[in-house]
């Protein structure tokens, strides 16, 4: 178009050019020179003014439609500024909602991946709280009939326990969400009635500010997630409810999984644990079982001993003593009579503990005063006690009740436990021997302590086994049989021992 405009613009002074020659020369002859060129360029102006007015008046309209143009082009153009603003805008949201699907989706596969209902609690609080900026979050649970409050964030502890709701007030805003199975949002306090333990929590709630969603599993719910903006005042808007939606049902079928495994862990506990109770149980039975063979067949060892041993014993040391009284004193084979009449009397003491320990021991029980027997059993011993040099100390509660108990059979305990003590306190520096009683828990307890050499560890849990003794001239059936006396009346003895400071006996009796 410029070119166009070049040449028209050439070819008009051209003619305007010509158009005053011929002018001029026309005006030469009437004229003086000085009028006919005057005249001449007056006339040749205006005839270049028509014909550049006819020769520009295309330009001038494409000039008016070029203008025209320009201005629809800035107007186009800020309409593209505009649109290309609210295109980046709408990307920024959208790759905000890309980065906030993709952490749903990333933390929703570590859900998945887990069976740890602490840390899919804990994934499910992140993802709520640092993707979704919301102020409170809390994790309700269904059991037995109960919504009670498992995890909470922003919240405190002591505040998040308090978060109990029983599923029979169906006309609370949080019963109603489970009734439904459904997203709810609280829109007013007239319409929405709250859970009486959720006055005091949220106590400054407006509409829009809180929203209760059902965690739903295999379209079951079995929980609920709280959210609110009650600090920040920021509306709560369908699109985050929207959002939240996908996530709680993956969380919601993650929780399930994560119960029902756990569920099954506590079951395959306990049933370890019932299985190794009853292994033990099993094995007690069959020591039980081969102790009572062992005693059966003790029993029928004792009646052959106690036939064919005693009598004959008697008789032997009988006639040691009858040979004894004939021997005088001065004589020296006085003291093989003598050696007779003792190992006679060993002999004696054998079988009758062995014909003791294989009768079954059944207490004749009835109440009685149990220091009142400690202090029989003590005055009995006494010579021997002043004898042994034993300092004797006596710490009987003079309140003690009354215990059922075979009196014979506890004093043959006793006696034996005593006299074993005062036995190992011979060889000791320290001769030391107590005696107390004390009553607690539902039972009486009888302790005897000495300040003997005491026993060994390796010792202490087969000083009850039949036969074991470290004393020469022991049957090592004594302590057996105290133990299987104070069994028989439902008690125990406990022992407590440390090398070169003494032992301790605690037979506990229940009341």
């Amino acid at each position: 178009m410029l070119n166009k405009t070049k040449w028209l613009t050439i070819c008009v002074i051209l003619a305007s050019v010509a158009v005053a020659f011929v002018f001029k020369r026309s005006l030469d002859k009437y004229l003086i020179t000085f009028l006919s060129i005057s005249l001449s360029l007056i006339l040749t102006t205006i005839v270049a003014v028509v014909l550049l007015a006819f020769a520009f008046k295309p330009v001038t309209k494409q000039l008016i439609g070029l203008n025209i143009s320009y201005e629809q082009y800035k107007e186009a153009t800020n309409l593209l500024e505009i649109s290309k603003k609210e295109l980046e805008q709408k990307n920024k949201m959208l790759r905000q909602k890309t980065d906030t699907l993709t952490t749903l989706n990333r933390i929703s596969k570590a859900m998945v991946s887990t069976v740890d209902l602490e840390r899919i609690l804990g994934l499910i609080l992140e993802a709520v709280q640092k993707e979704l900026n919301f102020d409170r979050i809390v994790i309700l649970l269904i059991n037995n009939n109960i919504l009670e409050p498992e995890r909470g964030i922003g919240i405190e502890e002591s505040d998040l326990k308090k978060l109990k709701v029983s599923l029979d007030e169906k006309n609370n805003f949080v019963v109603k969400t489970i009734i439904e199975a459904k997203p709810k949002i609280f829109t007013s306090v007239e319409d929405d009635i709250l859970p009486s333990s959720f006055t005091e929590l949220y106590k400054n709630l407006k509409p829009n500010l809180f929203v209760s969603l059902p965690l739903i599993s295999k379209e079951k719910v079995i929980g609920l997630l709280l959210i609110d903006t009650i600090a920040s005042q920021k509306p709560i808007e369908e699109r985050n409810i929207r959002e939240l939606v996908i996530f709680t049902n993956q969380a919601g079928l993650a929780i399930d999984n994560a119960r029902l495994f756990e569920m099954e862990k506590n079951f395959t506990d306990e049933l370890k644990k019932q299985v190794e109770i009853a292994k033990k149980e099993l094995e007690h039975a069959q020591i039980q079982l081969i102790k009572s063979e062992r005693l059966s067949a003790l029993g029928e060892m004792a009646a052959v001993v106690a036939h064919e041993v005693r009598n004959p014993m008697a008789s032997i040391r009988a006639s040691a003593q009858r040979i004894s009284k004939k021997i005088p004193d001065d004589n020296p084979n006085k003291k093989y009579t003598n050696y007779i009449i003792e190992e006679a009397d060993r002999l004696e003491r054998v079988v009758r503990d062995i014909l003791t320990f294989s009768r079954e021991t059944a207490p004749q029980s009835e109440p009685n005063d149990i220091n009142k027997l400690i202090e029989d059993i003590l005055y009995f011993i006494q010579p021997e006690i002043s004898s042994s040099k034993v300092n004797l100390i006596k710490a009987l509660e003079p309140t003690i009740s009354k215990v059922k108990i075979d009196p014979a059979l506890i004093r043959q305990v006793l006696l034996n436990i005593i006299q074993n003590a005062l036995n190992f306190l011979a060889n000791s520096e320290r001769k030391e021997l107590k005696v107390a009683t004390m009553q607690n828990d539902g039972h009486i307890t009888v302790e005897i302590s000495d300040t003997g050499p005491g026993i060994p560890e390796e010792n202490i849990k087969k000083i009850f086994e039949p036969f074991f003794t470290t004393k020469p001239s022991g049957t090592g059936l004594g302590l057996s049989i105290s133990n299987r006396i104070i069994e028989a009346h439902n008690g125990k003895i406990e022992v407590e021992s440390k090398l070169k400071h003494g032992a301790t006996f605690k037979i506990l009796l229940p009341i």
